[in-house]
């Protein structure tokens, strides 16, 4: 959106199919299999329930991402949007992301491939972690067309692979597990909403992608809308599977292998293993690298973050340190912290904080730039969006301050970050007041 930097040497070359690959693998990626057990230890059989709780305000946020990626697709678009609110909450909510991805959820994507590598392999977990933290950055390195179409055949391996424990463990249900079906009660039910929050709302961060999607305006809300559909109706079916076929008492400190193992034979079970966990884990981290990489870049081009960060590769047209800085912080954290719940709660807490701010500016949206909003090709009433954002804003700030409490010392981590970001930000005072003066480049896309 801005001229004069680096952006625009990026390449558009995403399609529809790679998006929605894109879109489908930050949704059904690497929580799954890592975070599923630690929300029934919150909730029980109730389960499935929670995860539909936590795609409301991913479902009603549909809207209002619709709406805007179809009338300003661009680079960095969950930072973009956001400076409607304000350039200071702007920068405050994505470098709080950024920092989460960072020591959350690219860890906790790599543990859990190095975890289910070692069913297969007698190999360190944190060795294979760092092995593939490394292989999908360079990956990334060499540019976003390789990184979809390896994300489209990771995609389909996916697919297949939860089609199959579908398939066969949905006939080994037992009613009998959904006895007491709130054991720790109603807080226990939104805090494990708080938890699998990332189930469904991830791929909502494709849109940072706008700069290099082909035709953006109409792809965008295709995809997200497509992505939605199937991750839901495939988490309600994986997760009633995984809590009717193991007790949810007998799930803590297991995975969704453990409940396989119940009903896949030897060589069924290793398909799951290598298509199911290991990709679900690779195509979670393949994508996470292009979004952060994306927003960092357009952060340092405004002048918050060192210019060099956001500087672009002339040949593969990839923002190599906006890509490098985060595998190193990754890397780190990972050997650092080896604690999938702290992962896991630092990405869902950095996604609930992101997604808010974008309701905001949804909210905002039809007053403030008014032609903009006439120009979106998902035509809509200003009351219907405002009423849609501010329900994806009550039902975030519910299950925000359930799982907030329910974490305990990962949400202190996450409140420092926050902290920490706006003190840096008042050092940028005088760059973030030339960027509330130049707010009108909405109007020039």
């Amino acid at each position: 959106m801005i001229s004069g930097n680096d952006e625009n040497k990026l390449k558009k070359r995403i399609g529809f199919v790679g998006l929605l690959a894109m879109c489908v693998g930050l949704n059904i990626g690497g929580a799954l299999f890592a975070l599923t057990s630690k929300a029934a230890g919150l909730t029980g059989p109730s389960l499935p329930l929670a995860m539909l709780i936590s795609s409301i305000p991913a479902l009603l946020a549909l809207l209002p991402y619709s709406v805007l990626t179809s009338a300003i697709p661009t680079t960095s678009a969950t930072y973009r949007y956001a400076q409607m609110v304000s350039p200071r909450i702007a920068v405050i909510s994505m470098l709080t992301l950024a920092i989460c991805i960072a020591i959350g959820a690219q860890p906790l994507f790599a543990l859990a491939v190095g975890k289910y590598l070692a069913k297969i392999v007698s190999i360190d977990p944190l060795v294979s972690g760092i092995l593939v933290l490394a292989f999908f950055y360079l990956i990334n390195l060499v540019g976003v067309q390789q990184t979809a179409r390896i994300q489209i055949v990771l995609f389909f391996l996916l697919m297949s692979a939860l089609v199959l424990y579908i398939i066969m463990g949905i006939g080994e249900i037992k009613v009998a597990n959904f006895n007491e079906p709130f054991p720790k009660g109603f807080g226990g039910l939104i805090a494990a909403s708080g938890l699998l929050y990332t189930f469904c709302a991830g791929g909502f961060f494709v849109v940072d992608l706008g700069g290099e999607v082909i035709q953006a305006n109409k792809v965008f809300p295709k995809a997200l809308l497509t992505g939605m559909i199937i991750v839901v109706v495939f988490y309600l079916l994986i997760l009633s599977i995984t809590v009717g076929v193991l007790n949810w008492k007998e799930l803590e400190g297991k995975s969704l292998i453990a409940v396989a193992e119940n009903f896949m034979g030897a060589r069924m079970l290793a398909y799951f293993i290598v298509c199911g966990a290991l990709v679900a884990c690779a195509t979670t981290i393949n994508v996470i690298y292009s979004v952060i990489s994306r927003g960092l870049m357009i952060v340092s081009s405004e002048g918050i973050l060192p210019s060099w960060l956001g500087k672009v590769n002339s040949k593969w047209g990839t923002p190599h340190w906006a890509l490098t800085i985060p595998f190193i912080i990754s890397a780190i954290s990972l050997v650092v912290i080896s604690d999938l719940m702290f992962f896991g709660s630092m990405l869902n807490l950095g996604l609930i904080m992101a997604i808010t701010v974008v309701a905001i500016s949804g909210l905002l949206f039809p007053d403030r730039y008014p032609d903009l909003f006439a120009k979106s090709l998902i035509k809509v009433s200003p009351k219907t969006l405002k009423i849609v954002c501010w329900l994806v804003i009550m039902f975030n700030s519910l299950i925000f301050i359930f799982f907030t409490i329910a974490i305990k010392k990962a949400s202190l981590v996450f409140f420092g970050i926050i902290v920490a970001v706006f003190i840096y930000s008042i050092t940028k005072k005088e760059v973030l007041n030339k960027i509330s003066g130049n707010l009108d480049f909405f109007e020039k896309e």
